[in-house]
This record gives structure tokens, C-alpha cells and sequence, in this order.
């Protein structure tokens, strides 16, 4: 009895070990694969430019729905940034963008290119490099799409699992490159 009861212990106290050095790879709410993390900063490099190329997907890339892009949006973009993106968001409510996207049944993807983070000093600097291919029936134009901000760890909620904000949001470029 206490032999199976010091494995069973043994088996607990290995399984709480694993589980606190592994991260979830998450894609659209769908666990990936499963890495061993050992090194503390190789965890918050990970999250930290997950959350970034996240933010992005769900701020600026567009399905000509409203309601898809309220939600994403207000119930998840916006609580992964702090009020300047929140700022964004209305300046571009209201000169009517989202409905503009809607009613041209116009397709935003972003396509992200690299993510640069200084984690040499705090809150950490961020500038992300991507595209937006914009798509309006059978053509498509491109936009470049550059932004920077700050992140700051805080504490993780149901709606910011990740415990970071983003911080000073700004788009620096969202010029045409081509149309196609």
C-alpha cells in the first residue's frame, strides 16, 4: 500500500513537472503540437510574438461581415491592446471603414513578414512587418503593413491568456504596393 501510493505521488509529481515546462502551440483555438520549454525567455519570445502576429490577424484581417468583424475586434482584439488601439478601432468606425469593407465585399488578409522585438529593455518594442492583400472580386491589391508599440506583461484573463498588452499601438506604413 504505501509502495503504490509513493509511485502513485512519484507519477503525480512527474506528470506537474511536464506540464509546467511545456507551452501550447494554439492555432485558431487548436492545440498544435506540444514543446518542452525549459528556457523562461524562449517562452516569453514565443508568446510575445504570438500575441503580436494574433493581434494582427484579428485587427486587420477583414471578411466582408460586420458582425465577424465586431467580434473579433471588440470581443478579442481589443483586449489584447490597451487604449490606443481601442483609439484605432473608433477613428476607423467612424469614417465608416468596417461597413465600407462590407458593402464592396472586399477580403482583408494579412500576411505577416517578420516581427522585430527589443527585449533589452522594458516594456518591449515591437515593430511587425507584413501585407495586407486586399481582395475586390477578381483583383487584388496589396498594402504594406507596418506597426510598432510596446508589450507589457499583465496579468492573463479569459479574455488575454496570454497576459500581455500591447502598448502605444501605431500603424507606421499602410501604403499600396501593386494591384494585381
Amino acid at each position: 500500500m504505501v509502495l503504490s501510493f509513493g509511485v502513485a505521488l512519484l507519477y503525480v509529481n512527474r506528470a506537474n513537472h511536464l506540464a509546467r515546462n511545456n507551452a501550447y502551440v494554439l492555432h485558431a483555438g487548436q492545440r498544435l503540437s506540444l514543446e518542452p520549454l525549459r528556457d523562461r525567455q524562449r517562452n516569453l519570445e514565443i508568446l510575445c510574438e504570438g500575441h503580436i502576429r494574433n493581434f494582427h490577424e484579428l485587427f486587420f484581417s477583414l471578411e466582408p461581415d460586420l458582425q465577424l468583424i465586431k467580434r473579433n475586434i471588440e470581443e478579442k482584439a481589443l483586449f489584447m491592446t490597451d487604449n490606443s488601439g481601442k483609439r484605432l478601432y473608433s477613428r476607423l468606425v467612424e469614417k465608416r471603414y468596417f461597413h465600407d469593407v462590407v458593402m464592396r465585399d472586399y477580403r482583408y488578409i494579412v500576411e505577416s513578414d517578420s516581427i522585430e522585438v527589443d527585449y533589452a529593455s522594458y516594456p518591449f518594442h515591437f515593430t511587425f512587418y507584413g501585407k495586407q492583400a486586399i481582395e475586390k472580386g477578381r483583383f487584388t491589391t496589396y498594402r504594406n503593413l507596418t506597426t510598432s508599440g510596446y508589450l507589457k506583461e499583465v496579468g492573463t484573463t479569459p479574455n488575454n491568456l496570454n497576459g500581455i498588452k500591447i502598448l502605444d499601438f501605431k500603424v507606421l506604413d499602410n501604403s499600396d504596393i501593386r494591384d494585381q
